[in-house]
């Protein structure tokens, strides 16, 4: 059922302990608890009742009872054991040149590895701070290593002493392709695998122990839509109470609180621009304004009470505009969003190795979001 656990032998006995949670150790009755707890009993039943009968089925049956050593033997393990640790091996020559220069650097050196099979691997820490997976890269992309649990972890760089920037990657190849371009000082890269409570829930308490007011969003993916579809994913983590955020078949629903009245102004503003400017293009190519197609593809917002409903099409520049309109309007204070000319920032970077720049150094905040 997607749950993957790993048995270990300790001085204490046999132990498990879920890959998202290594630090936990646990024991046959809390699977067992576990298991029963998801299966509804009859005459309303307590947990207890559960527990016991499942017990007694075991106890039926020899094939659920170990006579004698098991097969295979354990090797004994210490209490604190995580099998994550097995799969990094630190200092091995990487053969990816693009990692070649940053192997034991300043931001990077304890915060990237390779398997046995020679895999560029980034390790992934929970809210506890224990390692429960890595990022791997390949010649397909960046993505989990077998059962690792990157949904309930993310990858940072090392942390320095003094910081100035929290810059927030879709995966850490996008991270160090970003700081070969900028090479920034006082900075902390992280990267989400999957945007969710957890990741987000990790990602705001490392904020809180930097005491910075801004994160920085940069997420990109294969197309640029991806990137804006990641930013509103996001955006609704932050706080799901306020902003919420529904997929359809032909649309984005959108629900905030209206917040300030200038705030809500400029906002409603912005949107109206965006809708002229879909109606003007049309009339280059029709003579006739056809409302109702204009309609579907514009921007449509309503006001309930303290709340703002917003209808945006599924179109990539409808999406952009929204983002960088509440973006603007709404979390100027809290956040940045950058974005790279280029779908990502590794495309970025190997572009601008070919391009003489003319004594002319740009800056992350040149790539803020604008239109």
């Amino acid at each position: 059922m997607k749950r993957c656990y790993v048995v270990v032998y300790t001085e204490q006995g046999y132990r498990y302990y879920k890959v998202q949670r290594p630090q936990e150790k646990l024991k046959a009755s809390d699977l067992v608890r576990e298991h029963v707890s998801r299966v509804e009993g009859s005459h309303n039943e307590s947990i207890w009742d559960r527990v016991n009968a499942y017990y007694e089925d075991i106890l039926k049956s020899k094939d659920m009872v170990l006579q004698g050593p098991p097969d295979p033997v354990l090797e004994k393990v210490d209490a604190d054991f995580n099998h994550f640790h097995l799969y990094i091996e630190q200092g091995n020559a990487i053969a990816d040149n693009f990692y070649s220069d940053i192997l034991g650097s300043e931001k990077f050196g304890t915060r990237i590895g390779s398997s046995k099979a020679n895999e560029v691997l980034f390790p992934l820490q929970n809210l506890q701070n224990e390692v429960c997976g890595y990022f791997v890269d390949t010649k397909t992309g960046v993505g989990d290593y077998g059962e690792s649990a990157i949904g309930n972890s993310l990858w940072y760089s090392n942390i320095p002493e003094s910081i100035d920037w929290l810059i927030v990657f879709k995966d850490p190849r996008e991270a160090i392709a970003f700081d070969k371009k900028f090479r920034l000082k006082n900075v902390v890269y992280l990267a989400l695998g999957e945007i969710n409570y957890d990741t987000t829930r990790i990602l705001f308490q490392i904020q809180r122990l930097t005491k910075l007011k801004k994160i920085v969003l940069t997420f990109t993916g294969s197309k640029k839509i991806e990137g804006y579809l990641r930013d509103l994913h996001f955006i609704s983590l932050m706080d799901d109470s306020n902003f919420l955020l529904t997929l359809n078949e032909r649309d984005l629903s959108v629900r905030f609180d209206i917040g300030e009245e200038k705030s809500f102004l400029r906002f409603f503003n912005s949107t109206k621009k965006f809708n002229q400017g879909l109606a003007k293009s049309f009339l280059n190519y029709n003579k006739v304004i056809n409302q109702n197609l204009i309609n579907q593809n514009s921007i449509l917002v309503s006001k309930e009470d303290d709340n703002i409903k917003v209808r945006v099409p599924l179109e990539v520049n409808a999406i952009k505009y929204f983002v960088w309109s509440y973006f603007k309007n709404y979390l100027s204070k809290s956040l940045d969003i950058l974005k790279p000319t280029y779908a990502n920032w590794n495309s970025e970077w190997e572009a601008t190795q070919s391009i003489q720049l003319k004594g002319k150094e740009v800056q992350p905040e040149d790539y803020r979001i604008a239109l």
